[in-house]
């Protein structure tokens, strides 16, 4: 069992390791982007930064309330498991749109720049998975 959970770990590591340089890799572009087009400001760093740090830790504390669930769930409690996974998405989603919130009502960052990263999440989990599975295949 603990082998179990160590694999566990080293497997959720390894898959946040892989999203964040996706995250930092896709940040580069978009910044690069702005750069071409000459808007390219502090605000526009910050906001990119603050959107992807943001990105990063959503799917690292979605890991962590998915794994939490799984193990709830093998254990025999599958209604703890869906409120684990409820309530930690409710949690995340909070923190995140008071980040966003607080820094687009401040103007520290530019808003655009900030969602960008939030947006491509989805993107870069399913990058992620299709490579995976073809990984697998071979």
């Amino acid at each position: 069992m603990e082998a179990n959970i160590s694999n566990d770990r080293r497997q959720m590591r390894r898959e946040l390791l892989i999203y964040a340089v996706m995250q930092l890799v896709c940040l580069g572009v978009m910044l690069g982007v702005y750069a071409l087009l000459r808007r390219l400001t502090g605000k526009v760093i910050l906001g990119g930064a603050v959107g992807a740090g943001l990105a990063i830790l959503n799917y690292c504390l979605m890991a962590v309330g998915v794994t939490r669930a799984a193990n709830q769930a093998e254990g025999g409690d599958v209604a703890r498991a869906k409120r684990t996974i409820t309530a930690s998405m409710l949690l995340r989603y909070l923190l995140m749109l008071g980040v966003l919130v607080l820094c687009a009502k401040l103007k520290w960052c530019d808003v655009v720049a900030m969602l960008i990263p939030l947006l491509l999440s989805r993107l870069l989990i399913f990058a992620g998975e299709f490579f995976r599975r073809k990984k697998a295949d071979q």
